[in-house]
């Protein structure tokens, strides 16, 4: 399940309508803008993950806050609530607000929908992004917030804890087991959009997460990468382990950004403006 899925699924697949409704945009209109603006906000992170250290930058942001509300919560999408969030992702990603300002002017050419409504889903998009970024990740799981030594705490929270605090590293958890890649796919929720009928698409016995603990593949990759002093480009195999994970969610290659439409885009904008 890509990006954009996530993101029409997310709401108990009521996604694309409290998103939209807010915009005055009908399902349609908001899957369109949604198809044109995620994989941007996906190629800003491609981008910024394979500069030094980004890779350990979007952990470190992944564990802070509780990313999650963004696709659970419909009060955290409302444009008020999430768009200093949104804007600050935007920031880090795009490095300068004209940036943000051509990617809007390129989806409204493309979606017909006016550049004044674009630029405001933008920051609420980029909130779902990180959103669904966490969620895999975490296996859907709450990064929790960081115990006292000796307490009783867990997931992310005891990591940073052992990092910042200097505690005993705890042993490194279970991986998740993979994904299942099969069923499913954009196709079949743009048929369920656009074709006509008004009930949600349930997802399937093997879409289904299936229940895991809260130290999945984040926190490993997080233990890894920041314990123990070590500097992310002095352990080469633990980054690749970590961009091989994010490349599953987000798709492309963070590694070379290579062969993404979006990627060529956010790249030909910034060469224009002379970033």
């Amino acid at each position: 399940m890509n990006i954009v899925e996530m993101i029409a699924r997310s709401h108990n697949g009521q996604g694309l309508d409290v998103l939209g409704q807010q915009f005055g945009l009908s399902r349609e209109q908001t899957l369109q803008a949604v198809a044109e603006l995620a994989p941007m906000v996906t190629a800003g992170i491609r981008k910024n993950t394979r500069q030094d250290n980004g890779m350990a930058s979007l952990l470190e942001a992944l564990s802070g806050g509780s990313h999650e509300r963004y696709l659970d919560d419909p009060q955290a999408v409302q444009y008020d609530n999430a768009r200093d969030d949104g804007n600050g992702i935007l920031g880090h990603l795009f490095v300068d607000k004209q940036v943000s300002r051509e990617v809007t002017m390129q989806a409204a050419g493309s979606t017909g929908i006016g550049g004044a409504i674009m630029r405001k889903m933008l920051p609420v998009i980029a909130s779902m992004v990180i959103g669904a970024i966490f969620k895999q990740m975490t296996g859907g799981g709450r990064a929790q917030t960081p115990q006292p030594q000796g307490g009783q705490g867990g997931g992310l929270g005891d990591i940073l804890g052992d990092i910042l605090g200097g505690g005993q590293q705890r042993a490194p958890s279970p991986q998740p087991q993979p994904r299942s890649e099969k069923g499913g796919g954009l196709d079949d929720l743009i048929r369920d959009v656009l074709g006509g009928g008004r009930g949600q698409p349930s997802p399937q016995p093997h879409q289904r997460q299936q229940p895991q603990s809260q130290d999945g593949a984040l926190d490993d990759l997080l233990r890894d990468i920041l314990g123990g002093g070590k500097r992310p480009q002095n352990n080469g195999e633990v980054i690749s382990r970590g961009r091989k994970t994010l490349d599953d969610i987000i798709g492309g290659d963070t590694k070379t950004g290579s062969g993404n439409a979006a990627d060529d885009l956010l790249e030909s904008v910034n060469r224009r403006l002379g970033y």
